[in-house]
């Protein structure tokens, strides 16, 4: 009997090691997303073909599922209800994000300002690292956006003086599979004056995502447990290391369908 029970014991530990590791994977680690370098200018359509996802290591992609995520409003099955897989990219000019999400339920009929109704992901970035204030009273400091693309692949900025004037220079995209989608923004570094790649090499950031089914707003966030709480966020650092990619294909690889589920 004692011998079952220290088995049994010991079987515990390990799946709890193991179930903790793969927390740590999906995080990433510490909040900290690291974007690898291209030298290559990524066509921004949607589509996601000219990145090779199977690069990417654990701490340069964002694995959000229900059992990692924040759910503030709403509910989330499992992961065929919702699930998805972030990454960051960078050129000299440009940050470039994209998402490979499974989802059972489209909901695409908003538009313009009011596409946060719709499946999409919030992209939250503070582009001078301070954290600072943003709320739906007023009060935002200036180096905090909200930037929405939804699964139409329309951008849309929220909470931002200079809205406007930050959308004219945003390029999204999206591409609808049955219900799962995948999602891609090019923002250049032009459009976050705060922040300067040459003195500093990491920003505020987080994201979000809603699940929109059946007029239902179900929303899951990779950091904090508010989603517009900047000293919640996590950070997205401009990592040296350079993405390679398959030589014989020079950036036309496909992107691979991984999901670490």
């Amino acid at each position: 009997m004692r011998k079952l029970f220290c088995q049994v014991v010991i079987m515990v530990v390990c799946c709890v090691f193991l179930l903790s590791t793969q927390i740590v994977i999906a995080g990433p680690s510490g909040g900290v997303i690291k974007a690898p370098q291209v030298k290559v200018a990524i066509k921004v359509d949607g589509k996601l073909d000219e990145w090779n996802l199977g690069l990417f290591k654990s701490d340069q992609k964002i694995v959000l599922t229900k059992k990692n995520g924040f759910i503030n409003t709403g509910t989330i099955d499992d992961d065929n209800d919702f699930s998805v897989v972030v990454y960051a990219l960078y050129d000299d000019k440009n940050l470039y994000i994209a998402a490979d999400v499974t989802d059972d339920a489209i909901e695409k009929g908003f538009a313009d300002g009011n596409n946060w109704q719709n499946d999409c992901i919030e992209i939250w970035i503070d582009g001078a690292g301070d954290k600072g204030t943003m709320t739906d009273r007023g009060g935002n400091d200036p180096d905090n956006y909200q930037l929405n693309v939804d699964v139409n692949g329309l951008p849309y900025v929220y909470r931002n003086d200079d809205a406007a004037k930050i959308l004219k220079d945003i390029t999204s995209g999206a591409e609808v599979k049955g219900t799962d989608y995948t999602l891609e923004v090019q923002i250049p570094f032009s459009a976050i004056p705060e922040f300067n790649i040459n003195s500093s090499r990491v920003i505020g950031f987080s994201v979000s995502f809603v699940d929109s089914d059946k007029g239902v707003w179900n929303h899951i966030l990779w950091q904090g447990e508010v989603e517009h709480e900047p000293t919640t966020w996590g950070k997205l650092e401009f990592a040296q290391e350079k993405l390679s990619v398959d030589h014989t294909m020079k950036l036309s690889t496909a992107w691979g369908k991984i999901k670490n589920n």
